[in-house]
Order: structure tokens, then sequence, then C-alpha cells
């Protein structure tokens, strides 16, 4: 039979062994963004756009977002990538006839007080975006080794060291055929007013570059199935452009799927701020909740 001391000096062995072990984390995750609100300038020429989540699902043509981690003891390494790929194409045909009567107006001809204008055009909208961010980093972990199931009131603290690598890209196209003309009951006449109006517009934006990124990340176990835990990363820093800045805050709780998976319920938010200079320049903010998925492999 084991004596006191035996017993303790087991256990510190058990967890020595533990730590120096790896362990691979695989985070799959939905960021459901009411509204996703974007900035594109280009050429000095600045479009705003507010894109409901109703039409991010309409429109969506790829998506992609996961996060993988490896430690071995207290050292590791995360990548993370989320990626999103749209387009829309929409084509209308419009007609419209008013007619005004100009009773009133005594010094036109009685022929000339009933007014008709029609107005029909096409109109063709083309958008085309996609967003890629990759976060690439080295860890260090404080504390505890995370696991779905953890001793009440533990808790584990991470930082991150690394780089973040964006790639954005957007398109647009708006064509419009409008035609105008004034008659008079039904026929034209020499004071015919005819406008034909062609108008084309295309603007696009794209970029690649890359920000250093610092970030950590921290949990604490409320009770053995249940935790709480926050993350805060930041990137940019102003080194990329005239302006180059992005940042990730997020806070929520998870539950432990047995001993090697556990679900997790956020809120969390995204901005990203860049300026490349000669009236370039990108913003996107994002916030929502955040349904995500672990598993651990030890």
């Amino acid at each position: 039979m084991l004596s006191q001391a035996e017993s303790v000096d087991s256990e510190e062995e058990s967890q020595e062994d533990e730590e120096d072990s790896w362990r691979v984390y695989l985070d799959l995750y939905a960021f459901l963004v009411p509204t996703t609100y974007t900035t594109t300038e280009v050429n000095g020429n600045r479009t705003n756009s507010a894109l409901p989540l109703s039409d991010v699902i309409n429109t969506l043509d790829e998506a992609l977002t996961f996060k993988a981690q490896v430690e071995y003891g207290r050292i590791g390494f995360m990548a993370g990538v989320y990626h999103g790929s749209l387009s829309d194409s929409q084509s209308a045909s419009f007609y419209n006839e008013t007619s005004n009567p100009l009773r009133n107006r005594l010094d036109l001809p009685s022929r000339l007080r009933k007014r008709t204008l029609r107005v029909e055009g096409d109109l063709d909208l083309e958008v085309d975006a996609n967003q890629t961010v990759v976060d690439l980093a080295f860890r260090y972990r404080g504390g505890a080794i995370q696991k779905p199931r953890m001793e009440k009131g533990s808790s584990s603290f991470i930082g991150l060291v690394g780089a973040r690598i964006i790639d954005a890209n957007i398109r647009t196209n708006f064509t419009l055929n409008n035609e105008s003309t004034l008659s008079v009951e039904g026929r034209r006449v020499n004071r015919e007013l005819t406008r034909e109006l062609k108008k084309s517009s295309s603007e696009s934006y794209g970029n690649t570059w890359a920000q250093p990124l610092i970030g950590v990340f921290g949990t604490y176990a409320i009770s053995e199935d249940w935790q709480a835990f926050a993350y805060l990363d930041a990137g940019g820093f102003g080194l990329s452009g005239e302006q180059d800045l992005s940042g990730t805050a997020q806070a929520g709780i998870a539950y432990a799927l047995g001993n090697s998976a556990q679900i997790s319920l956020s809120y969390k938010y995204f901005g990203l701020d860049y300026a490349g200079g000669g009236g370039n320049s990108y913003s996107v903010d994002q916030s929502g909740v955040n349904l995500g998925l672990r598993w651990l492999f030890d």
C-alpha cells in the first residue's frame, strides 16, 4: 500500500507526464453577423455597404471557418482561417407612365394641357466580394491544460504572438439604360422631349497584406462541465499602410460533451481598418453570435 508521500509523488509524476505530451485542438465555428458593414474607397470614390445576414446566406459561394492548435508541454502553435466569398447579379426592367393635367397653365395651348410621361429602362448590377483572414501564431500556456472537462476553479491563460495575413477583394458593376419620352394624348409633338441616359460604373478593390499579431485567451472552470472564456487580439499597428489595424474581442461559455469535445456560445466582434494611400482604403465591422465546436486529441 502506497504511503501518503508516495501517493503525492505519483500524482506529481503523472501530471508531469501529462504536461510533456502532445495535444491537438480543432475548432469549427459559425460567426452569425446580423449586418456586415463595409466601406471601400477606390481612387477617392467611397462606397458604403450594409449587408444583412439573410443576403449573405443567399449570395454565399464559399465559407470556411476553423482554428487548429498543437501543444507540447506549454509551448504550441495556432493557425486560424476565416474565409467568405459571395457574388450577386440582378437584372430588372422597369416601366412607368404618368398623366399630369396642366389645366391651370392658361398660357399653354389646349392640346398641351395634358401631358403623359413614359419612362422605361433596364438595370444590371453585379457584385463580387471575398475576404480571407489567416492567423498564424506561436503560443505559450500558463495554468492548467485546457480540456473539455476541468477541475472546478482551475484556470488557463494563453499568450499569442504571430502574424495576420489578409486578402480582400470587392468588385461592383452598375449599368442603367433609361429612356424618357414626353407625349400628348398618346402622340409625340414637335415639343417632344426624349432623353436617353446610359450610365455605367465599375469599382474594384483588391489587396493582400500582413500584420503583426498579438493575442490572449483565458478560460475559467465554473464547474467540471462548464467553462467561461474570453479572447482578445490586435494586429497591424499602422505598420503596413497609412492606417492599418484589426482586432477581435470575444467572450462566452462552453459546455463539455464527454472528455474530448465541447460546444460553445459567445458574442464576438471583428473589425478591420486599412488605408494604403492614394485614396484607396477598406474597412469592415462585424459583430454577432458565435457558435463553436471543439475537439481535443491527446
